[in-house]
């Protein structure tokens, strides 16, 4: 009887310790992976808020400068959504935090899947507030052109441009939809191959830790 009763234990301390191995190792996996993940994002932030001041400077311009209504509407939305925009990455750069390794596996764990569920939610969304909005603005935008000289505008620029044609605004319009659409499939492709498969490790390690 005690003969087998340390053979159970050496075999559940063994198979114990291989767990202990095998959980240090996913951990190091999945911290490298998510890394990388987070060096992403904040190349991604770092872009979008720099393009987003670029954007509220250029309409600003073209708000003064243009004499249109209708574009002039759009210029202020367009200011309004590049400011929610920076908003927005500038509250992920916040959250995108480096893993602190001085709490316990747990804790990281349960910060990095908070962190991941943030990035998996601004992805998810993107269609709403990342790629219809803009295209409303320049839909309005391009819609809004008119003649330069129905306004006594003078700028050799949009003289030579405009008035535009209904074609080339059509044409126009929709370039401007295939490429939204290939920005939102851009965010649904990194949500479903690098943000829900580090969730889904994130999740597996939790439960793996909890069984140990």
């Amino acid at each position: 009887m005690l003969e087998q009763e340390l053979k159970d234990i050496w075999n559940n301390s063994s198979q114990t310790a291989q767990i202990s191995i095998e959980t240090k190792q996913l951990t190091e996996e999945l911290n490298t992976k998510i890394n990388s993940i987070q060096k992403k994002i904040r190349s991604r932030d770092i872009r979008e808020i720099s393009a987003s001041v670029i954007g509220i400077l250029l309409f600003g311009y073209l708000l003064f400068e243009i004499p249109f209504p209708i574009t002039k509407v759009a210029c202020g939305l367009a200011i309004a959504w590049f400011v929610f925009v920076i908003v927005k990455f500038r509250k992920s750069k916040l959250q995108n935090t480096k893993t602190d390794f001085s709490l316990t596996v747990a804790e990281q764990l349960s910060n990095q899947k908070t962190m991941m569920l943030q990035q998996s939610s601004l992805l998810d969304s993107a269609l709403y507030w990342y790629a219809i909005p803009p295209f409303i603005m320049n839909f309005i935008f391009i819609l809004g052109l008119d003649n330069p000289i129905d306004y006594n505008w003078t700028n050799s620029v949009a003289e030579s441009l405009l008035p535009l044609s209904s074609n080339f605004k059509i044409i126009t319009l929709i370039g401007l939809a295939l490429f939204y659409a290939f920005t939102f499939w851009i965010n649904k492709r990194a949500l479903n191959k690098d943000v829900k498969p580090t969730i889904e490790s994130i999740e597996k390690m939790q439960q793996q830790i909890k069984n140990e």
